[in-house]
């Protein structure tokens, strides 16, 4: 190549250094703003694919979840205030949750479906395809589930019942949903940290860290302690839950679920 070219060819490449340059700077000289061009956004955008990769961060699906079907830490799906159908799920202590549910329920235009399984787990959840029989039959678009208090003593939880827990939230699918965990009275073999662990970011209330006035029973929250429970479980949802919807305080009082369905303890 002729020597004159190669002052042409050193000029063209110092203005392409150039540009490329002023393309990255999207913050300008000083007071003069200089704007980011298509090729550095191009460029800039490769070079964030290649990183985004490299560090492993993976794209949310529809429903705001990681492919490891969990949503990211902090992820909340906006304010839902359509109406919904509900179906709360659970053992015992939805005698005193569900009444205050269902004010809450009334007074906001939801739907509620209360179904008791006395002394129940996630053991019997989890062992049945009753949760899948009563989704099929109410079509709820919102689940509540409030179980654990029937297993703070079960020894080696993790392995025990870390099938059913997954089989259960797996019945659940896409549908949004909150598990309020068990009122301990005692300290736990690691059902909460089981819960923790498995239910989607924030899908549970720890209610283990809340404190409660006693029944006879030392088990049970009074009825009262239990509305005030609830109350607690909402402000949450609303506040800090992943799938929060309308639930305007009723004021004080209690009302009754549209349905209520009863299962007698398993044998």
């Amino acid at each position: 190549m002729n020597k004159p070219y190669w002052g042409l060819w050193t000029l063209l490449l110092v203005a392409f250094a150039l540009f490329a340059a002023l393309s990255f700077w999207s913050d300008g000289f000083n007071a003069v703003d200089i704007k980011t061009s298509s090729f550095g956004r191009t460029m800039s955008g490769l070079f964030a694919d290649n990183d985004s990769t490299a560090s492993g961060s993976d794209s949310l699906d529809a429903s705001g979840r990681l492919p490891n079907g969990r949503h990211p830490e902090g992820w909340r799906a906006p304010m839902d205030t359509t109406a919904k159908s509900i179906l709360f799920i659970g053992d015992s202590m939805l005698e005193g949750l569900g009444e205050r549910l269902a004010a809450y329920c009334d007074k906001n235009g939801h739907k509620l479906v209360e179904v008791i399984w006395y002394s129940s787990s996630t053991l019997c959840w989890g062992e049945t395809a009753r949760l899948t029989k009563l989704i099929n039959e109410y079509h709820p678009n919102y689940i509540m589930v409030c179980l654990g208090a029937n297993e703070l003593y079960v020894p080696d939880i993790k392995n025990a019942r870390r099938p059913h827990l997954k089989k259960i939230l797996k019945e659940i699918g896409d549908i949004p949903y909150l598990w309020i965990g068990p009122p301990n009275w005692v300290e736990d073999t690691g059902i909460n940290d089981l819960l923790a662990q498995e239910v989607d970011e924030g899908c549970f209330y720890y209610s283990a860290k809340d404190k409660f006035t006693r029944s006879r029973d030392g088990a049970h929250p009074t009825r009262a302690s239990a509305h005030l429970w609830m109350d607690r479980v909402v402000k949450w949802l609303n506040s800090q839950g992943a799938y929060p919807i309308r639930l305007d305080y009723p004021g004080e009082g209690v009302s009754r679920a549209s349905r209520i369905v009863v299962y007698q303890p398993p044998v």
